[in-house]
């Protein structure tokens, strides 16, 4: 289940923890039911029931979510979503509970958002409700009423003052700039900027937002090497004509370096935990953040009834946004898809990391394990969650050297502990190529 699943699970499931209720409109019906009418003449689809927390749910319902109607549904159940972590276990999975790690990490947004997503949809939008050249979508066509749907709904939900009460508001009178609120905690805890600036294609501008003194500066250089000997690691594994010389010490000793410096931001220390994810530094930042990126990224996942509307079909995610951002005239990065393919399981190791995972010595060394998951030995000892932790790491590797230039599999010659690029019409900076 990804942040889209667990939206229409929490909005449309009774009891998803005590005395929670299904989130309902004020004036229309449930964006799904148990088959009846619930308007005249229309009726709306059955939910599935997911029996496990690896299950999704089809297209077909995802896309009629994110065009519901009410706008105001969707964002009580962004609200509750926080909810259920925070306030766990929900109670059809084992999940949330008190013990475990947050679901999301902050990086997910990052990379998805250096892809240019965000500020492109921000243009799609102003200029669709500014004038007609990007077309008017047909009130008879009912593809392009979730076209419509979906973009009234992303500026309601994304690009509107929220309100005071709300749980993911980070912005204010102190804060009034959302991308400068979430570049500002990007840099925090990655040291690393977006590879972009101002929204306007073939400026140099740079993007003015309050740069914190207090940041993880060296998380490039840090985790370049943690890759690094992961790498060599797994080398060594394949390698069974002479002796195996990886040093598992060291990668235990950079991963606790690594989980130091990330909780350290958020102001704590330890294993990072949901029971005390609410009290922690950026948490609110964090999730603001990977549902905004989530949801943008859903749209473009697939030939989505607003890429359709928009002529902008394409075989992959990249060049879908591709297509948008010549529509709009603000170019996508030119390593989006990389970006893309590395989100998800880099999201998995930074939450392995702070989770103190990568740490796990008794009974057995977790990162060996995971390491030699690939030979023949090794998959017989390893369970289903280390050969998958293996494909992570391997995806993160190949994926940062392509978004990056650094060579990871032979590190020597060229880590230097920034990333320097050459980003869409911005200076050079630190950030991902």
């Amino acid at each position: 289940m990804d942040v889209i699943d667990h939206l229409i699970y929490t909005a449309c499931t009774d009891k998803v923890r005590p005395g929670s209720p299904i989130i309902t409109s004020d004036f229309i019906g449930a964006p799904f039911s148990s088959g009846i009418e619930v308007l005249p003449g229309e009726p709306r689809p059955e939910l599935p029931k997911l029996s496990n927390q690896n299950e999704t749910y089809s297209n077909q319902f995802r896309q009629d979510f994110v065009s519901y109607e009410d706008s105001v549904v969707l964002e009580k159940a962004i609200q509750k979503h926080w909810y259920d972590m925070i306030h766990g276990p929900i109670s059809a999975f084992e999940m949330f509970k008190p013990k475990d790690a947050p679901p999301y990490h902050l990086i997910y947004a990052y990379l998805i958002e250096n892809s240019r997503l965000s500020q492109i949809m921000e243009r799609l939008i102003y200029l669709y409700r500014h004038d007609e050249e990007l077309g008017i979508a047909s009130a008879q066509d009912p593809s392009h009423n979730q076209a419509f749907l979906w973009i009234q709904n992303t500026e309601n939900l994304f690009f509107k003052t929220l309100s005071n009460t709300n749980y993911r508001n980070i912005t204010g009178n102190l804060r009034p700039n959302p991308e400068g609120s979430r570049r500002n905690v990007y840099f925090r805890m990655f040291g690393m900027d977006l590879a972009f600036g101002e929204p306007t294609e073939g400026s140099n501008i740079d993007y003015s937002y309050i740069k914190a003194k207090s940041a993880n500066k060296d998380f490039i250089f840090l985790f370049e090497q943690f890759l690094s000997e992961l790498w060599q690691g797994y080398i060594n594994a394949q390698n069974t004509s002479v002796a195996n010389s990886t040093d598992y010490q060291r990668i235990i000793d950079m991963a606790t370096k690594l989980r130091q410096m990330l909780m350290a931001r958020r102001g704590s220390t330890g294993n990072i935990q949901l029971s005390t994810y609410q009290y922690m530094n950026l948490s609110r930042e964090e999730y603001a953040s990977v549902v905004m990126m989530s949801w943008m990224f859903y749209i473009i996942s697939y030939d989505s009834p607003l890429v359709s509307f928009l002529g902008c079909q394409a075989n992959t995610s990249s060049e879908r946004l591709a297509n948008i951002g010549k529509k709009v005239g603000i170019g996508s990065h030119k390593k989006t898809q990389s970006l893309f393919d590395m989100a998800a399981p880099m999201a998995t190791i930074l939450r392995n990391i702070e989770f103190g995972t990568f740490e796990i010595s008794a009974p057995d060394l977790w990162i060996r394990r995971v390491i030699e998951s690939s030979t023949a030995s090794g998959s017989l000892a390893a369970d289903p969650a280390q050969k998958v932790a293996l494909v992570d790491i391997l995806m993160v590797v190949n994926n940062w050297e392509k978004s990056t230039g650094h060579r990871i599999k032979n590190p020597e010659t060229n880590i230097t502990g920034s990333v320097k690029i050459l980003p869409n019409g911005t200076k050079k900076q630190m950030g991902m190529n």
